[in-house]
């Protein structure tokens, strides 16, 4: 819905985690793929706006994915190798008697370079993904749950074969590792009362660099946190929630850019800095009619210690389910996300920058059709304000005259930016075991923005006006299985003032107006299992991007010709057409 990755929540068992990807940080290819695996998922609920109030510090939407324990009754294990990746997961008791304690293990490998090397002639992308995670869980009473989530991940990028056509300000070579440490507690002293409590601990660092192995950027952050959630059934028709956070966050790193018509790097940010952020939240539910119609209303509280500032946003929403499968969702909130500490301690920032907020309305209707079918439409409207911004770091042509706005050396941050996002999604899905299961979904979304300081309007960076989503599945046999996925984007703008003629770029006097070509991508997969008295084996068959479309995202801005106005660019490719078979083995 048009806000870039950083707005969006991703809560893991309760924690809110700050980039739990196999991605490459300090460049505009990211958030590439989560790193955690999802079969240790047991449930995820995804909020694209208007969410309740216990979701803190983020003002675009939420993602909550709660982990499951291990098999409490037996022993299991599941392998899987394929032409591009392998993996596996075990999981079993701690004692059989007792079935007190259970645990659980994974870890995963890409090999997609191989594939790569063997598929697309005079390859040079080298981008290698591995994890590993585990779950312990211990019941010390019946009222008494004890969980630890454990998550280690690394990603890297090797582009060195390609040195020689690569841009300036090109990755070349970039490393990421996440580390991720959960544990929880979960005490219920009566049937209607829960507590929650969750100590985490979680670490990022990242480097880049660019063809001439020069550093573009790089960096560490690090994170406590420390929460705790009540939900109190006080009436059977009106529940409870509240809750209060700790998090204790460090962040330090850099960025470099480099100029083709200047000598030596162009310090683009540097950053130090520690800060400790606290919130509470109480949110009141009412139940009428049966159930059918549900009441919500809250708030929270916030404060930063890096700006001193505390802000309160309260949230309200209605449900209401009515005869004929029938149902009417309203939901307003309004939210706040406090800068980045590299924001406020950066040498461009301002420890005064006040946090992002967003005013969130959302209201959609859902039909029924059978047991098995359902049909929901949903509108949105979203209205932000402070978000942080460089108005002076993109290169311009000025009017009159056309002539060049150079951008300064220290393009400052500033709470510059504020705008509006809306649309309408529709949403189709049939569920089945047997036969065809799938979906098909289109989204319609316009999201523009505002600089208030040089008055500009512009979409924003992650504006995608259409966007079409299909997946579907078919059992051709009791054994075979049958699937495929497409996707199609419009696509964003690539972000600076720039103007297209036949394949070269020019500076422009307006922001955001050239865009990337559509994206499309279709995914083709088939299963053949087997069954034995023990063990089942499964072959499988896969094709990623089965049209070979050619999709490309911005790789970097390389610089400009002063006199011709010319514009320098880097523009990466996505994969191409791979094809993979694998084998999974599960006892």
């Amino acid at each position: 819905r048009g806000a870039d990755y950083s707005r969006i929540g991703l809560f893991i068992d309760g924690v809110l985690v700050h980039q739990p990807f196999h991605m490459v940080e300090g460049s505009p290819v990211s958030a590439s793929g989560t790193a955690f695996n999802a079969d240790l998922v047991e449930e995820m609920e995804l909020y694209e706006g208007a969410f309740p109030s216990r979701y803190g510090d983020r003002d675009g939407g939420v993602l909550d994915v709660t982990t499951r324990d291990g098999n409490r009754s037996d022993y299991t294990v599941r392998a899987e190798a394929s032409m591009s990746n392998a993996g596996f997961l075990a999981e079993g008791p701690f004692g059989k008697k007792h079935k007190r304690a259970s645990w659980l293990v994974s870890g995963r490998k890409s090999y997609l370079q191989y594939i790569l090397d063997r598929t697309v002639p005079n390859n040079s992308l080298v981008f290698g993904m591995e994890d590993l995670q585990s779950r312990l869980t211990y019941d010390l009473t019946p009222k008494n749950n004890l969980t630890l989530f454990v998550l280690e991940s690394y990603s890297s990028l090797d582009l060195s074969n390609s040195r020689s056509i690569l841009g300036t300000n090109s990755l070349m070579g970039a490393g990421y590792h996440y580390t991720l440490g959960n544990l929880g507690w979960r005490y219920s002293p009566r049937d209607r009362l829960l507590v929650r409590n969750h100590l985490a601990w979680m670490r990022e660092k990242f480097t880049d660099s660019n063809p001439t192995d020069l550093p573009l950027s790089g960096g560490y952050y690090g994170e406590w946190v420390w929460n705790t959630d009540v939900s109190w059934i006080w009436n059977s028709h009106a529940p409870l929630e509240a809750g209060f956070s700790v998090r204790q966050l460090r962040d330090e790193g850099f960025s470099n850019q480099y100029l083709t018509n200047t000598a030596g790097p162009s310090i683009r940010d540097r950053f130090d800095g520690a800060a400790t952020r606290m919130g509470g939240y109480v949110q009141q539910s009412w139940l009428a009619w049966s159930g059918r119609l549900r009441l919500n209303a809250g708030g929270r509280w916030d404060r930063n210690s890096v700006d001193q500032v505390a802000a309160t946003a309260p949230t309200a929403s209605l449900s209401l389910r009515v005869a004929g499968g029938t149902h009417f969702d309203l939901g307003w909130g309004q939210y706040v996300q406090f800068p980045e500490v590299s924001v406020l301690t950066s040498i461009l920032g301002s420890r005064g920058l006040l946090p992002g907020r967003s005013n969130q309305v959302v209201a959609g209707v859902e039909q029924r059709l059978g047991e098995r079918t359902r049909l929901r439409a949903e509108y949105y409207n979203r209205a932000d304000r402070d978000l942080i911004f460089q108005p002076t770091y993109d290169p311009r042509l000025l009017l009159p005259g056309n002539t060049v706005f150079a951008p300064p050396s220290n393009p400052l941050y500033r709470n510059s930016l504020r705008g509006y996002s809306r649309g309408v999604e529709f949403f189709l899905q049939r569920s089945s075991a047997n036969r065809f299961t799938g979906w098909v979904s289109y989204a319609f979304g316009s999201t523009g923005m505002r600089d208030g300081v040089t008055g500009n309007r512009f979409p924003s960076d992650f504006d995608q006006r259409h966007t079409v989503n299909v997946y579907g599945g078919f059992r051709l046999r009791p054994t075979v299985n049958l699937s495929l996925r497409s996707t199609y984007g419009s696509n964003f703008p690539m972000p600076g003032y720039l103007t297209q003629v036949g394949s070269s770029y020019y500076l422009s006097t307006v922001r955001n107006q050239v865009r990337l070509p559509s994206y499309q991508r279709t995914d083709l997969r088939i299963n053949k299992a087997w069954t034995h008295n023990r063990w089942k084996t499964t072959f499988y068959g896969e094709v990623v991007n089965l049209t070979d479309h050619k999709n490309t995202l911005f790789g970097s801005f390389n610089g400009y010709n002063s006199g011709t106005r010319q514009a320098y660019l880097t523009l990466d490719k996505m994969f191409p057409i791979l094809p993979s078979v694998g084998v999974v083995l599960e006892r």
